[in-house]
């Protein structure tokens, strides 16, 4: 019977050689096996695959094969089921060969969470690091962030939360204690402009005429800001862009006119708000 023709593992035939062929084609089918591996697994000189008995601690795990590993190879793979979920770097230790750093998919230090205790992972060895094969949760949650939110990466925003209105989006800072209070500082000419997007509290000191705005409401929906005006009695207000709603409660953008006084020294507050109709209304607080 002819020696079967192998240049892969799946052209070996489990059913051949039968116990009637002779035994000076055993060396025959020996180099068949031989080549198949070779050729089923072409350019590793070392180990494949491996895998073993978990163990470890956190950010320092282990594994022991049955068959101890001789050295790490360039691109073999490992199996691994972490004893403890991680909470930051992480390494990984086969055979007592030393521990080697794990990184992620994206090739970065692992950041807590990233693996959890339980589950399988894989990992290539890269010649120097072990690079999971797994994608980890963090990794997802930035990709998603990172494709849809701008600002994620900037240090400016460490610590805000990213809100939308509508189509427009923003960083917005989120204190339990409430926003702080932006101040406007001293102004003397020109417009003062009480933007929404500064915060819902905000004050200002005038040391001259000027005149008073409001910009940044949000549209289709409610927003306000509470005004802390100190001085103004000094300067008769002028204001633009503001319906002011008078004491009797009808309508003006005279702020003049609308029943507000303030004292020569000394603070007044009012409320800027807006139903999201793009009108801003002012009133004494």
């Amino acid at each position: 019977m002819a020696v079967e023709t192998v240049a892969y593992l799946g052209d070996l035939n489990p059913l051949t050689p039968t116990g009637a062929a002779p035994k000076s084609e055993g060396d025959d089918e020996l180099r068949n096996i031989k080549r198949g591996l070779r050729q089923s697994f072409a350019g590793f000189l070392g180990a494949i695959l491996i895998t073993g008995a978990d163990g470890g601690a956190v950010n320092a795990y282990t594994l022991t094969p049955p068959q101890p590993l001789l050295a790490y190879n360039a691109k073999m793979l490992a199996v691994f089921v972490p004893t403890a979920s991680n909470t930051g770097p992480t390494t990984l230790n086969i055979s007592g060969l030393g521990a080697k750093e794990i990184v992620s998919v994206a090739g970065v230090p692992l950041v807590a969470g990233d693996i959890t205790a339980g589950r399988f992972y894989t990992a290539f060895y890269d010649g120097t690091r072990f690079r999971l094969d797994n994608v980890t949760q963090n990794y997802v949650d930035q990709l998603v962030i990172s494709g849809t939110v701008p600002g994620v990466a900037d240090p400016l925003n460490a610590g805000k939360v990213f809100a939308s209105t509508g189509s427009v989006g923003a960083w917005v800072s989120l204190d339990g204690r409430g926003d702080p209070v932006f101040n406007n500082g001293d102004v003397a000419t020109g417009t003062l402009v009480f933007d929404y997007a500064k915060g819902d509290g905000q004050k200002a000191r005038a040391t001259g005429q000027h005149t008073i705005t409001a910009t940044g409401f949000p549209a289709n929906r409610l927003a306000g800001i509470l005004v802390e005006l100190t001085n103004y009695g000094t300067i008769a207000p002028v204001s633009t862009g503001i319906t002011w709603i008078k004491s009797d409660d009808t309508e003006t953008t005279n702020l003049s006119a609308s029943g507000i006084t303030f004292p020569a020294a000394g603070r007044k507050r009012v409320v800027l708000y807006s139903f999201g109709d793009g009108t801003v209304y002012g009133k004494a607080a």
